[in-house]
């Protein structure tokens, strides 16, 4: 993983085609407890909100990896996170697309691995094994990943 912010790789503004940020309200819990229902629920709402706006754009092959992403990133955020939201940012470039979470937690996300009857600790390492790119703030509050987008191939004349 690469320790730096979605903005140091050099998105130049007049690239930027859709530039969305959610912010997601938490309800205080206790460490280990899990996640409200209806907290959980926007997990599947950001992956829908991040594949409608792929096709809008005509990206259709980046659907399923960037969902996947999605629901890895702000799943590890709702369960790991510290404070009272989470903010989920879906950032499409020209020739990128850039998945940002803040949870909050000064503790960065880390790529672990996990034993083969293990139920959880994948989530980082799926990221990082689809994405192009992936990263953690330096204050480590921020986890982020980019895919690079396809580009058509081009028909001779």
């Amino acid at each position: 993983m690469i320790i730096g912010e979605v903005e140091d790789l050099g998105l130049a503004s007049e690239a930027v085609r859709d530039d969305l940020t959610l912010s997601i309200q938490r309800d205080p819990r206790r460490e280990g407890r899990s996640i409200a229902e209806h907290e959980g629920q926007w997990v599947g709402r950001l992956r829908r909100i991040g594949a409608a706006k792929l096709r809008h754009w005509g990206i259709p092959s980046l659907v399923e990896d960037a969902e996947l992403a999605i629901s890895e990133l702000v799943t590890n955020a709702l369960l790991h996170g510290k404070g009272d939201q989470v903010a989920f940012r879906f950032l499409l470039a020209a020739d990128v697309l850039a998945l940002e979470v803040e949870d909050g937690s000064p503790e960065p996300a880390h790529v672990s691995t996990a034993d083969p009857y293990d139920e959880n600790g994948r989530g980082m390492f799926i990221v990082s094994a689809l994405s192009t790119l992936c990263g953690v703030s330096t204050d480590g509050t921020k986890t982020w990943c980019t895919f690079t987008i396809p580009t058509a191939p081009r028909r001779s004349r």
